[in-house]
Order: structure tokens, then sequence, then C-alpha cells
């Protein structure tokens, strides 16, 4: 892209519509990718909160959209993590978490892959868009007296 000279303006257009798209699709990636990464972080601290609870103890649980249902805990000590590809896995509460932890610093990192590609995406068609904009502009009678 450093090198735009020669190329045909509408060429230019067609890969600026590309980027766009392009960078239409990995904001959507990023939307999911941000949406896992608070379901985790939400999972972790009900983990942490779990901690503070004693069996047989009335919580009230989120079950999504702000809205709650009361339940009686009787296991304080282990959960079931989903561990990927549709398997769940019960575990103590230490170990879940840590897996947890985990998939939250691949989620973190994604998005930071995520950003850096939709960086570069804005710098090429910033790139384009000031290319085409000197074409535009009107050429200066160089010489002229």
């Amino acid at each position: 892209m450093a090198d735009m000279n020669g190329q045909d303006p509408r060429v230019l257009a067609n890969q600026h519509r590309e980027f766009q798209r392009r960078a239409e699709m990995v904001q959507q990636q990023m939307s999911m990718v941000q949406l896992s990464l608070e379901d985790c972080n939400r999972a972790i601290s009900t983990i942490d909160e779990l901690n503070n609870v004693s069996a047989g103890s009335e919580i009230m649980f989120p079950i999504g959209s702000g809205s709650f249902v009361y339940a009686n805990i009787t296991h304080t000590d282990k959960t079931v993590v989903d561990i990927g590809a549709g398997y769940t896995v019960e575990r103590p509460l230490p170990e879940a978490k840590e897996i947890l932890q985990r998939r939250r610093e691949r989620l973190t990192t994604a998005l930071e892959n995520i950003n850096n590609t939709l960086a570069q995406l804005g710098q090429q068609m910033q790139a384009i868009e000031s290319f085409l904009a000197k074409l535009q502009q009107p050429q200066g009678n160089v010489g002229s007296q």
C-alpha cells in the first residue's frame, strides 16, 4: 500500500470498500469476544462470591437480562465449568477459577489481536483516502510565469 502511484483510482476505491467490509467483520468479532470476556469475568466473580457462602444458604442467582431466581446452595466447594467443544466438567472452585482465568487471558490476547487488525485496516483505508484526496486536488501550474 505504500506506493499507490499509477494505480487506477477505481481499483483503490474498490480496495477501500473491501477494507471497510473487513473492518465491519472484525468489529463484529470484537463484540463477540468482548461479550465472552464479560461473561468470563462474571463467572470468576461468582466463584469468588461462592467462597463467602455456606451450604444451605439462599441466594438470588442471575438468570440473564437483569432477572434473578432464588436458589438454595447445596454445594459451595464445586462447580461445573465449560472446557470447550460442548464439554463441561465438575471441578473444585479454585480449579474452575484457574480454568476461567486462562480463558480470560486467551480472550484478552484475542481482543488485542483484533484491535491491532482493526488499526491496520484503518491505516490502509486512511492511506487510500489521502491518496485519492490528493488526486482530486487541482494541480498547480508549475513553472508558469
